[in-house]
């Protein structure tokens, strides 16, 4: 959106392993070595993604996170709603923005991420998501409306994103996620979870989240597991999770 990155700009990931100051490690989960843009989505590289931060002024970055919906209320009709964590840049650390280009150092809810994903769904425009479309009652019917929060970001940058989301489940760390004939776009996402104030190895929260068909989305899935066993990458454990929804629903909708 900004220009900071184009898509087949090329990033080095550093095989791995990447200390941009001393004491500070970020690591990816497998030794990649310069990939583009497209790829290190793909492939879910930290490194790159970390580096790519460096290019948005903090405040420029912390608007976007606050424009998903990362930090706030999404007003959604059921109760309890938390908004998450999202500190302001001068709360952050020196390395905050890299650690939350890839996910750490803030909190979102399942709500939360699929409507930000949904966002991207929608070409940029954000809607409020509810759960009741339509009410019966003594006073006749109450149904709710779509309704559109703001812009985030320009249809163009939702197009360019939707492709190389595609590619995280045709050749990416997604591809298990796959229905043949349907064109599917998502992320995967592996986080370790802080047990006792230390990073687990032991524990994680592993994700995927997609949308389908990317040339016009109508359906968001949204599979999130906490602790998984056997395995623990979100496209691993949660890609074939997806698949199994999305089939149903194929199946019950006849297309």
């Amino acid at each position: 959106e900004d220009g900071a990155c184009k898509p087949d700009d090329k990033i080095d990931a550093e095989h791995g392993h990447w200390n941009p100051e001393p004491g500070v490690r970020i690591s990816d989960t497998h030794p990649y070595g310069i990939l583009t843009f497209r790829q290190a989505l793909e492939k879910s590289s930290n490194i790159s993604f970390a580096k790519i931060s460096d290019k948005l002024d903090k405040r420029r970055f912390y608007k976007y996170l606050r424009d998903f919906g990362i930090g706030n209320f999404t007003g959604i009709d059921l109760p309890g709603e938390v908004k998450g964590v999202l500190h302001t840049p001068n709360q952050w650390q020196a390395n905050s923005k890299r650690y939350m280009a890839f996910g750490y150092e803030l909190t979102a809810t399942p709500i939360q991420m699929a409507t930000a994903y949904g966002t991207i769904a929608n070409m940029g425009l954000m809607m409020k998501p509810y759960i009741v479309a339509k009410r019966e009652g003594p006073n006749g019917t109450e149904t709710t409306l779509p309704q559109e929060i703001r812009r985030v970001v320009s249809e163009q940058t939702c197009r360019t994103l939707i492709s190389i989301m595609e590619g995280v489940v045709d050749s990416g760390t997604a591809t298990l996620a796959q229905i043949k004939g349907v064109r599917i776009a998502g992320k995967t996402g592996t986080a370790q979870q802080l047990v006792d104030g230390h990073w687990s190895k032991e524990h994680y929260t592993s994700s995927f989240t997609g949308f389908f068909p990317a040339e016009k989305p109508e359906y968001l899935i949204s599979v999130i597991l906490r602790s998984p066993h056997n395995g623990y990458y979100g496209g691993t454990v949660s890609g074939p999770i997806f698949r199994e929804i999305a089939m149903n629903i194929l199946e019950m909708t006849g297309k």
